[in-house]
């Protein structure tokens, strides 16, 4: 082989060298771009879970709070009522001893 053959091959293999390096680069970005690509479109699709989660929590919790207001309602209305029937059964026993009294004042 004669000294321009060899420069020819070392010239050569650096040209092969230098291809490769560019399509190694080239290949290094993409594979970058597409992990960026696909991390984006998980962490879209967390978010979308995460709030189809919360809004499935939200939803039961806001019938816990309907089904809690609607005990405490009953509660109340019956607590209500109670109070109301012994009211009334003592209104007899107030306006009894009310009206004793008046007499009792006019007769003194």
């Amino acid at each position: 082989m004669t000294k321009a053959d060899i420069l020819s091959q070392i010239k050569k293999a650096e040209e092969d060298t230098r291809t490769m390096i560019s399509e190694a680069n080239e290949a290094k970005a993409r594979n970058i771009l597409e992990a960026k690509n696909q991390s984006r479109e998980l962490i879209n699709e967390a978010k979308n879970e995460s709030a189809t989660i919360a809004d499935q929590e939200i939803s039961q919790a806001k019938e816990k709070i309907k089904s809690e207001k609607e005990k405490m309602l009953k509660e109340g209305v019956a607590a209500a009522e109670s109070i109301k029937s012994k009211a009334n059964s003592n209104l007899a026993k107030a306006t009894e001893y009310l009206v004793g009294q008046f007499e009792r004042s006019i007769h003194a």
